[in-house]
């Protein structure tokens, strides 16, 4: 297997020679390509998750006195919209918002998070899944224990960044997998048009090799917060390219062989 792997860096022409690679093999390149994409993937989330944090924060020290009184929110403090780059946080002790404003907001706005401390509820919306509490489960709500709980919101321990890079492996591999598919059976389509006679599983483990560079590399310019777009649409093409070349080389050396 680390054999076939050098050969996509090192002689990507003869990618053509993992139509004998174990099934075994092809599995475990497949998952270690995985772990390779979610390693680079933290390039990108970890800056956010930082950034999530900074801004959960900011909105902590924004929250004003107020009081509850009889399930209502009362505060000195007029209401106000507080936005920073991946929240907005409203505070409505005038009566003057309620949750469709703040859903109808989302479209208007990049920030993914929503919180809303309104008239009689606490609001709570993320990327369109939104969540409320009214104020009457927690007549003793002070501003001091919400701004707590903001606080371990946005507290990203060393537990929640292993459970980040879990979730970002579990979606990497899902994503590459699926990926994966429609370039196996477009070089299969390419295979038959060159008369390989190459099975499906064989040009499965080409394809394979073809497209770990193309996916490598796309992830790592995404590493260096590069804005690509169509990035799978030139990964599939780049991948049938790479395959297209290698089977084109079998044929040349078995022709060549055969003389």
């Amino acid at each position: 297997m680390i054999s076939y792997s050098k050969t996509v860096f090192t002689k990507p022409k003869e990618i053509y020679t993992a139509r004998n690679m174990k099934n075994s093999h092809y599995f475990l390149l497949v998952f270690i390509t995985g772990i390779a994409l979610t390693l680079l993937s933290t390039f990108e989330i970890i800056p956010i998750a930082t950034q999530f944090s900074d801004d959960f924060e900011e909105v902590k020290e924004s929250i004003p006195e107020f009081d509850l009184v009889e399930g209502e929110l009362v505060s000195s403090t007029d209401s106000f919209i507080y936005q920073t780059n991946s929240i907005v946080f409203y505070f409505d002790s005038e009566d003057k918002m309620d949750t469709e404003t703040i859903d109808s907001n989302m479209n208007m706005h990049s920030a993914p998070i929503s919180l809303g401390l309104l008239n009689d509820q606490i609001y709570f919306n993320a990327v369109g899944t939104s969540y409320s509490f009214v104020y009457e489960n927690f007549p003793n709500l002070t501003a001091e224990e919400l701004s707590s709980l903001i606080h371990e919101m946005g507290n990203f321990s060393t537990g929640m960044y292993f459970i980040l890079i879990l979730v970002l492996f579990i979606l990497n591999m899902f994503i590459y997998i699926t990926q994966l598919i429609p370039i196996t059976l477009f070089a299969n389509i390419i295979s038959v048009f060159r008369r390989t006679r190459l099975n499906f599983f064989q040009n499965a483990k080409i394809s394979l090799l073809a497209s770990i560079g193309p996916f490598l590399m796309m992830y790592i310019l995404n590493a260096f917060q590069l804005q690509i777009y169509y990035q799978f649409e030139i990964i599939l093409v780049t991948s049938l390219i790479l395959f297209y070349m290698s089977i084109t080389e079998m044929k040349k050396r078995l022709q060549q062989n055969s003389e």
